[in-house]
């Protein structure tokens, strides 16, 4: 019973991975100071943390669930991700809503560049829109043709560039074929799979200043789960899944699949230059250096008993320190050798 019970809830949380759901428990962000964390989730709250200590030194009521939340480069903001698919810019003091965007889901930062990406799922065409996120003026809007869905997409760390993945559609001209060879194995299996299942997609890059089109590749990629986060590896692009199949697309439009070294990714986050990324799952997660991908995985050391704990996001300092949030209102704190540090509750 345990097992389907684990099972049920890996599937309930693949399909809140697809939409505008929180997956339950906590998002978090770091100040550019790295002296302090805001923490927001399903609850509506803002919780204010020391990041010294760990105390929830304040508590705000947002009245919105939180699905995703940044820092604005100076601290003294944050814009967070709501989950009716709106941005909300908040006083980091005293928790206010300063103004609230529709329509802007899917956010993502560039702290330097203070730019935000949101999209708006229009059905006659998505929109992605940029913002300032200082004070959440509209700067840019790169509009699609109707059928073209937004899957994913990212901002590179100095804004100037915008990756999109769209949604893999059916498409002649990829061959179908069910049978893998049985040489193939690992990551070859999955790469065989993805070019003869009859599908394809897209990946485009924009330039933020004036949305004009700066490429537009067609790849083989096609993973069955929904759920992606798109980061920047240099000049690479690399879109990262819940369920682990993930690709790199680099400045000529070649294509390669990897992994992760563990299992689902429920939650994920970067650093503010994108040197660090994490993502995890039931009770564990990687660290990842994205120059050379070394990786490094850890372990919660104190699990909670009783319902299963996952994490559901992760923000990184300048100094490499990662905080990962959970399900289970706690963040775990991880050295920036990538081990497991600490848990801290957030009540």
């Amino acid at each position: 019973m345990k097992r389907l019970l684990v099972a049920g809830v890996a599937v309930m949380l693949a399909f809140w991975g697809s939409a505008a759901s929180p997956l339950g428990g906590l998002a978090v962000a770091v100040s550019p100071d790295g002296k302090k964390l805001m923490s927001a989730g399903d609850n509506r709250t803002l919780y204010t943390i020391d990041a010294a200590t760990m105390e929830v030194t304040a508590r705000h009521w947002l009245g919105d669930g939180i699905l995703a939340l940044s820092f604005t480069s100076d601290g003294s903001r944050l814009v967070a991700e709501s989950t009716d698919e709106a941005l909300l810019l908040i006083d980091a003091n005293s928790g206010a809503v300063i103004k609230k965007e529709d329509k802007a889901g899917r956010m993502s930062t560039a702290l330097t560049a203070d730019l935000v990406a949101g999209l708006n799922p229009h059905y006659n065409g998505h929109i992605v829109r940029l913002f300032a996120m200082s004070d959440l003026t509209p700067k840019t809007s790169i509009s699609f043709v109707k059928g073209d869905k937004v899957a994913a997409m990212g901002l590179s760390p100095d804004g100037k560039r915008l990756a999109v993945w769209l949604d893999p559609v059916s498409d002649d001209t990829e061959p179908v074929n069910r049978t893998v060879p049985a040489d193939k194995k690992g990551l070859e299996a999955d790469e065989f799979k993805q070019k003869n299942d009859g599908k394809t997609s897209r990946v485009l890059l924009f330039n933020t200043a004036d949305g004009s089109k700066i490429a537009d590749y067609k790849t083989f990629y096609s993973p069955s789960s929904s759920g992606a986060t798109i980061f920047f590896q240099g000049e690479n692009v690399l879109i990262v899944t819940y369920s682990n199949l993930n690709l790199k697309v680099d400045a000529k439009g070649e294509c390669t699949l990897f992994k992760l070294e563990g299992s689902f990714n429920y939650g994920l986050g970067a650093s503010a230059d994108q040197q660090v990324l994490m993502g995890g799952g039931l009770a564990a997660g990687v660290y990842v250096k994205t120059v050379g991908m070394e990786q490094v995985k850890f372990q919660v050391g104190d699990r909670l008993p009783g319902w299963p704990e996952y994490f559901k996001s992760f923000a990184v300092d300048a100094s490499g320190i990662g905080y990962g949030a959970t399900s289970g209102y706690r963040i775990i704190r991880v050295r920036p050798d990538g081990t497991f540090d600490k848990s801290f509750p957030v009540f």
